[in-house]
């Protein structure tokens, strides 16, 4: 009889981005269910159980308790000899409800972590909720040598472990790679200019992932009258970073899509405005298609960022720097290209997807036989 995981995840974007390569691989030996707030468009993978849970990436006192009860009952009337969590609030109810129900194996993996851009009361009780779920835990994993590295700073265990180089699931250097016949289609869909360089940020649109900064820098820019558009890949958790949004020209917003490879074909440039990141997973897909990156000089990307060799680096308040820096590229070409094909060199060698699935398989097979 195959030994049962159970994967549980805050969202089925989380699920989508960061675990179908492992999922796809493990089901083949384990029997996996999952459990993550579903989407309109469901989630389906074959021979996997998939069930919904409510779950808010904010705190929601009400509802935190109600899926806590939920999850209670739900590993009392099943049995698994694993249970497998990411994201803060999936691993805090999660590990409490494991423990309880004396589930064997409990393994986490941290992504990134929200305190660490807070003011000093939020920071150190999420910090204790972070600290609640490694004591929970009896394995805990996170996505990057820089972040371990944070952690451990912090009062964290120096039993957290980083598999291979670091990243949850690598890239898949084969799907997300420059492609000249690609580029000149879409940029054709999508009505670019050919001297229009296109500037691009997938992820979560709020406050944390500093889209208020990319506003500025994209008036600064137009002050200029640059030849630019900036593409913004994601979905709205602010409604007035929507209204912002919606009036500003030189903007074009894309909801969330499943096939994100396409928009790193018709970019120019890569550029993450983050006060906080885990490993920066849209980062090392930009790098794979070969964008030149302009990035946050923060703990979570220190892995991928080599500033000059592969990206500009800027501190993630220095708006002029962040503006000097689009106009540097904007007026470099020689410049994007060069930092583009390092970038894609280092994934290539250090995170390609199928090197961290083969890591991921042994760990679990060391866990579970």
């Amino acid at each position: 009889m195959k030994k049962k995981i159970l994967i549980l995840a805050t969202s089925q974007v989380t699920i989508e981005s960061f675990l179908l390569p492992h999922i796809q691989k493990l089901k083949k030996k384990y029997d996996i269910t999952i459990l993550t707030k579903l989407n309109r468009s469901k989630l389906v993978i074959s021979n996997v159980k998939i069930f919904n849970i409510n779950l808010d990436r904010k705190i929601n006192f009400l509802n935190d308790v109600k899926n806590l009860i939920f999850l209670l009952n739900f590993l009392r009337l099943n049995t698994f000899n694993l249970i497998f969590t990411i994201t803060p609030k999936a691993g805090l109810i999660g590990m409490l409800s494991a423990y309880v129900n004396r589930i064997p194996k409990r393994l986490h993996i941290f992504t990134g972590q929200v305190w660490s851009n807070k003011n000093f009361f939020i920071r150190n009780i999420l910090k204790l909720f972070d600290k609640l779920i490694m004591i929970l835990s009896n394995e805990t994993l996170c996505d990057g040598k820089e972040q371990r590295k944070f952690l451990i700073k912090n009062s964290f265990s120096k039993k957290i472990k980083v598999l291979g180089n670091g990243s949850i699931c690598g890239v898949d250097t084969d799907l997300f790679k420059s492609n000249k016949s690609q580029r000149i289609k879409l940029r054709k869909n999508f009505n670019f200019k050919n001297d229009e360089v296109i500037f691009l940020y997938v992820g979560r649109l709020n406050k944390d992932k500093g889209i208020y900064n990319i506003l500025q820098v994209s008036k600064l820019l137009s002050d200029k009258n640059y030849k630019f558009k900036i593409v913004l890949v994601g979905n709205y958790e602010d409604e007035n970073l929507s209204y912002e949004i919606k009036k500003n020209k030189k903007i074009l917003h894309i909801n969330h899509s499943n096939n994100i490879s396409k928009f790193y074909q018709f970019a120019d440039v890569f550029i993450t405005s983050s006060y906080r990141e885990g490993f920066g997973m849209t980062v090392a897909q930009a790098m794979a298609s070969s964008l030149p990156i302009i990035g946050t000089n923060i703990y979570g990307l220190k892995d991928l960022l080599k500033n000059g060799k592969n990206c500009i680096i800027y501190e993630p308040d220095d708006i002029n720097k962040f503006f000097l820096s689009c106009c540097k590229l904007i007026k470099n070409k020689r410049l994007r290209k060069n930092l583009g094909l390092l970038g894609r060199k280092q994934i290539v060698k250090k995170f390609q997807e199928k090197d961290l699935v083969n890591n991921y398989e042994k760990f679990f097979k060391m866990k579970l036989g």
